[in-house]
């Protein structure tokens, strides 16, 4: 069993040992990763907790004793990671090794890398005896990567009582670099979209296949489809993307602030995007819904036209924003003739609490005096999205330094995943370092 002083200190190895076992959910099967953790704490004088809603699937909670003049602080990740079926690898997705200054594997962005962040500060200021203000929680769940049903849900709603008093988290995602302009931009987040699913059912004649009729459900699918495409959803200025926008409005040069100021002007704000390059896809999600066509059923025989057609979408909504009001947008686009159904709707975080924002924009700043910090809506929906039902503030704040031309957007859940070693080493000192400064 490899040495705890040793793992604590040097977190890229201990991303390694994470990356090893196989977490692909599903099926899961994070008990080994989990038991391996608990381990290690235990070692430190830790006492952990697991708590189980299926078999082989536990999640853990530790903690550390306060003084009590602060409110609890909570660290929490998942350790499941999405499948690598059908990817190609340069290396083996679940070694762990080492090449060209990276770590490679599935989940060393998403997010094991930030659970070894997270785990090493927690035993560090166990093992260093830093004096803590407010207790220190450590959680780590499963079943991020399918919808938290086994993790962070059934924490919430079956453990609430662990996460008493908590006010703030940290959590994915946020801190990476993002370079626009010559600057460096490290966003952490403060506030995610909303998952809202939608079933579009078109319908039209049925008939023979070796006689095509015009208006059937499939050639209304072609124009459903089209019109998607064509016609994206409204735009709304969310107090969270206007700030981020502003941020990087005030950095960049005198030519360029037009292009994003543009942004917070419904009026203007596509042609702004479309100014923008390769940076379109960061400002688009956080600035409107958005439904994306993912699974499409219809016709089982090869010489019937079907009448009817289902398209899931994957639906996004933004903060505050309500089913009924996106349904209203889709209808506006796709006419009133088609039929849509809200599948599946989980509320999302619809405030935001940015009291200890400036403590992790400092932080970065120190680490790294070129940084400059801004607030971000997450396109996507994290374990936040529970959490918040319980009052907490989660910010995704995992810090890592990537070299020029690494996108970690189009990094994460793909073919070659991996993080730089330094990377891991930069997020568990910074990490540490905050929950020092915390309540004091």
């Amino acid at each position: 069993m490899t040495d705890t002083t040793t793992l604590y200190q040097q977190p890229h190895i201990l991303l390694q040992h994470l990356i090893r076992f196989d977490t692909t959910n599903p099926p899961g099967d994070e008990a080994e990763l989990i038991h391996f953790v608990a381990h290690h704490l235990n070692q430190l004088g830790i006492e952990t907790a697991l708590y189980e809603k299926f078999r082989n699937r536990p999640n853990l909670v530790a903690r550390l004793k306060g003084n009590g003049t602060a409110a609890p602080l909570l660290l929490y990740g998942h350790v499941d990671v999405v499948t690598t079926e059908g990817q190609k690898w340069t290396h083996p997705p679940f070694s762990g090794d080492i090449h060209d200054g990276f770590i490679w594997g599935r989940g060393a962005l998403d997010m094991k890398g930030g659970v070894a962040m997270l785990v090493a500060s927690f035993m560090r200021a166990k093992a260093e005896n830093l004096p803590l203000a407010g207790d220190l929680i450590l959680c780590l769940v499963t079943d991020e990567e399918a919808g938290g049903d086994a993790g962070a849900k059934f924490m919430v709603n079956e453990h609430p009582e662990l996460f008493a008093g908590v006010k703030y988290a940290i959590g994915e995602f946020g801190g990476f670099p993002i370079p626009i302009a010559g600057k460096t931009f490290y966003p952490i987040m403060v506030s995610e979209r909303q998952l809202c699913s939608i079933r579009a059912i078109i319908r039209g004649p049925a008939g023979h296949g070796s006689s095509p009729i015009a208006g059937s459900a499939t050639s209304r699918l072609a124009h459903f489809l089209l019109a998607l495409e064509k016609s994206p959803l409204p735009i709304h200025i969310t107090p969270t993307t206007q700030k981020m926008i502003e941020t990087i409005a005030g950095h960049v040069p005198d030519e360029m602030k037009p292009a994003f100021l543009g942004l917070l002007n419904p009026q203007t704000a596509d042609e702004s995007l479309n100014q923008l390059g390769e940076l379109r896809r960061l400002f688009n999600s956080p600035l409107r819904n958005t439904a994306s066509p993912t699974i499409l059923r219809g016709g089982n025989k090869i010489n019937v036209i079907p009448a009817e057609i289902t398209v899931d979408l994957d639906g996004r909504i933004l903060p505050n924003m309500t089913p009924e009001i996106f349904l209203a947008e889709l209808k506006a686009v796709v006419g009133d003739d088609i039929e849509l159904q809200v599948t599946n709707f989980e509320h999302g975080p619809n405030t935001h609490d940015m009291g200890l924002y400036d403590v992790l924009a400092e932080e970065l700043h120190h680490a790294d005096e070129t940084a400059i910090a801004m607030p971000y809506l997450l396109s996507g929906v994290t374990d936040a999205r529970f959490f918040a039902q319980l009052g907490i503030q989660t910010y995704g704040y995992l810090p890592m330094k990537l070299p020029q031309g690494f996108s970690f957007a189009t990094t994460i859940h793909s073919a070659n995943e991996r993080i730089p070693v330094e990377a891991v080493g930069f997020g568990a000192d910074i990490i540490y370092r905050v929950i020092g400064r915390y309540g004091k």
